[in-house]
């Protein structure tokens, strides 16, 4: 994450999330789906109920129905079984009215509460049902209940008349009665069943439409719900794995089309804007490992950012040795700002808390925190052009020069979190791509200055040899020792020239390596031996230290122009009586190293952070540039070299070069 920097508790940086209302979500569309589907279902279930209950309800007034028939058929077989068989006395008499009579008075109770049950649609009472049964009968079942009904009261009364006393009832005349009467009682009981049949065909029908009329219409709810599912679901599911596919094998270019407004037409906008951004940083990548012109790079920065943050300002700043850091170019709003030369001293600036942190830093209010401490001077300039928010971002990549590149724009806390965890999660990318840029540029620059002072070295050489050759012809004819004295500093101070000249034209100049196996005892050897004199004469030993025979890849003559330049480095610096080391062995990564040790007095911190820039020397006579040239040589055999002074082991340089390839 990068690191936020907030001047006021008050200033929020807001995260924007993209609201969907609820009835628009899958989650609401799926669960009001899954609810219809379970009301359907609940539907037919309890329709399905309500006919088993109706068919259960018909079953029922059909049997009684029957019962009623039976009962009235009862009723006439059991008078015509007594009408043709008198008692003949009167104990038949008596065994008549046990059983007949009984018998009669049974069924008419039995009819009578059955026909009174069809004509007020009341079963409850008859059947002594727990569950109530409702009026189920239809108009003309009613109808006909009614005239049964109302034949039956007269029929009952009559009999009732007939029967007369029920100590002593008229049996035959009843039985009589009850014959003549049955085929009208028929005919009305008749009347009822085919009324009740015409009923319950029609209810079975008008049921049976109700049956197919749901079962079509949830069959065209049930339809509909799986072509919504298949269209708004799995097929935007579909064309995301096909885009997932597409992305994976390298085509940045795809897009996924969005329908609807749900969380898939979401995660399809996200998808796309993931991939956009995918496609821009690829393009921003590409165009920085192929750029070498600072301009160009930030004109397409400028460009190509945007799609991906809020931009309309973008500028690079470099850290000088000095330490100022200087804007080298902005873009504005896509065209090149020109503000000309713009230096900023470094300390206490938020620019050098963003080089130190090596994270992307984040000014929610640039025109606030502007004023808040004079050191803040770059902000002030992004204040004066009416920009509210910015990001550094650093790029602090070794070998490179250090340096911040700016983000801003006129928009007030217009960098939410997300921009600031795209940055710092892309610190790394956008840090190594730019900072390959600013080599180029780096070296651009010093070819530039190379050519420059090569030109300028081959037109001293000329006049440079004319004086030297005056010189020689006035020590010719030259008479005084004053004279001779000042003859004499000249000729040294023109050896001086030359010999800088000499390494001004070898540190400008394209190095050419001819490398080959070379093995390091003879040529340490070499080294030794050619600075033996100079040694003696200020009483220094060198000591050789080297247990086994190590064999490089690299150009003797480079090589041996290092360690003569480090070994005459340490003689000079060496106390006399000291004994100057040159020890040769392997690392922990089996790569050789060459160390150059004297134990005279260690060098200031101060100073040893700059003893390989070039023309830095602290010595009267040196011209800065030997061991400016011996990192440049040892980075051209693609190693390295490194100081270490202290009180303990004095000042060694450690040099690092590649060993020959096994195979």
């Amino acid at each position: 994450m990068g690191q936020f920097y907030c001047h006021n508790a008050g200033i929020v940086v807001k995260n924007r999330d993209t609201a969907l209302r609820f009835s628009q979500t899958l989650k609401f569309q799926i669960a009001l789906s899954l609810l219809a589907l379970v009301l359907l279902f609940s539907f037919f279930s309890v329709h399905t109920l309500q006919i088993l209950q109706e068919q259960r309800e018909q079953a029922v007034l059909l049997r009684l129905a029957g019962e009623l028939q039976a009962t009235a058929e009862h009723m006439a077989w059991q008078a015509m079984n007594y009408a043709h068989a008198k008692p003949p006395n009167a104990a038949g008499y008596e065994r008549d009215l046990k059983l007949y009579f009984k018998d009669l008075t049974d069924s008419s109770e039995r009819f009578d509460a059955l026909c009174m049950a069809f004509s007020n649609g009341d079963f409850q009472g008859y059947l002594a049902m727990h569950e109530p049964m409702g009026p189920m009968l239809g108009k003309r079942t009613r109808q006909a209940a009614k005239a049964l009904e109302q034949f039956w009261n007269g029929f009952l009364q009559q009999l009732k008349n007939i029967l007369g006393d029920q100590n002593m009832p008229q049996l035959t005349q009843a039985a009589n009665f009850i014959l003549k009467q049955k085929p009208e009682l028929t005919k009305r009981i008749d009347h009822l069943l085919q009324a009740l049949d015409e009923d319950l065909k029609q209810r079975t029908t008008r049921t049976a439409l109700v049956v197919r009329i749901s079962f079509t219409v949830a069959l065209l709810i049930a339809a509909g719900i799986l072509l919504w599912f298949y269209l708004r679901v799995l097929r935007p599911l579909d064309a995301t794995v096909e885009g997932f596919h597409k992305v994976a094998n390298g085509n940045f270019a795809y897009r996924l089309p969005i329908h609807g407004n749900n969380e898939l037409a979401l995660l399809a906008a996200t998808f796309n804007q993931t991939v956009e951004r995918l496609d821009t940083l690829f393009q921003l990548t590409t165009r920085l490992q192929e750029g070498s012109d600072l301009d160009e790079t930030l004109a397409f920065v400028s460009h190509a950012l945007p799609r991906l943050l809020p931009l309309d300002w973008v500028g690079a700043l470099f850290v000088s040795d000095d330490g100022m850091i200087q804007l080298e170019g902005a873009y504005s709003d896509g065209q090149p700002e020109r503000l000309g030369l713009l230096r900023f001293p470094l300390d206490n600036t938020l620019l050098k808390q963003c080089l130190e942190s090596g994270r992307p830093l984040h000014i929610p209010d640039v025109q606030e925190v502007a004023i808040l401490n004079s050191s803040y001077r770059f902000l002030k300039v992004l204040a004066e052009r009416q920009r509210r928010d910015a990001i550094f971002l650093p790029v602090t990549t070794q070998g490179a020069l250090p340096g911040v590149l700016v983000f801003a724009t006129r928009q007030a806390n217009a960098y939410r979190r997300d921009h600031l965890e795209l940055l710092a999660n892309l610190t790394t990318v956008i840090t190594l791509s730019f900072g390959r840029t600013l080599k180029l540029a780096e070296h651009a620059r010093l070819a530039a200055i190379g050519q420059f002072v090569t030109g300028i070295a081959h037109e001293i050489r000329t006049p440079l040899a004319t004086v030297g050759m005056a010189l020689d012809y006035f020590g010719e004819h030259l008479q005084t020792s004053g004279e001779k004295k000042r003859l004499e500093l000249a000729q040294h101070e023109m050896e001086r020239i030359k010999r800088l000249l000499e390494e001004v034209l070898l540190y400008a100049r394209p190095l050419k390596l001819k490398l080959e196996k070379v093995a390091l005892r003879p040529l340490l050897r070499d080294a030794r031996d050619s600075l033996l004199p100079e040694a003696e004469e200020k009483s220094v030993k060198i000591q050789l230290e080297q247990k086994e025979e190590i064999e490089l890849t690299a150009d003797p003559d480079r090589l041996l122009q290092i360690l003569l330049n480090l070994l005459k480095n340490a003689i000079q610096a060496a106390p006399g009586g000291s004994t100057v080391t040159l020890a040769v062995d392997l690392d922990n990564q089996k790569t050789p190293r060459i160390q150059v040790c004297n134990p005279g007095e260690p060098i200031p911190p101060e100073q040893l952070k700059r003893v390989f820039e070039p023309f830095y020397t602290t010595r009267a006579e040196g011209t800065g540039l030997g061991l400016a040239i011996v990192r440049r040589l040892a980075q051209a055999h693609g190693g390295g070299i490194e100081v270490v002074s202290n009180d303990q082991q004095g000042t060694c340089f450690t040099l690092r070069l590649p060993r020959v390839p096994d195979y």
